[in-house]
């Protein structure tokens, strides 16, 4: 029974991830031209493989963000801010990070529940 659930677990997540897919990136070109910096990074797990889907939030614009199948993702800010994002996602911890550093954000490890 415990192989059962795992699989099922498994199956809900990838029907998750596919239907995150469809507005992973839409509608972020507009927002890169108007702001100053594009934060490119990826959020992997404690063993450095990647988590698809991942929800990035941008608490001061109010900005949602979706990382790919691979992990990846694209955040535009204007650097001269300090920012709070928050990082989420099924089967994981999730994170908080406040900082004016936009590096910090381009490479982002979760802990598993």
């Amino acid at each position: 029974m415990p192989g059962y659930f795992w699989v099922l677990k498994k199956l809900i997540y990838i029907f998750f991830i596919l239907t995150l897919q469809l507005a992973a990136f839409g509608g972020n070109s507009d927002k890169e031209k108007a702001s100053g910096k594009v934060v490119a990074g990826k959020i992997t797990d404690a063993s450095g493989e990647a988590i698809a889907g991942t929800k990035i939030c941008i608490k001061e614009t109010g900005e949602t963000f979706f990382a790919d199948l691979e992990g990846n993702f694209k955040i535009s800010l204007k650097s001269d801010q300090v920012y709070s994002i928050s990082i989420q996602t099924i089967g994981y911890q999730p994170k908080e990070l406040k900082s004016s550093d936009l590096s910090l954000f381009s490479e982002l490890s979760l802990t598993e529940l």
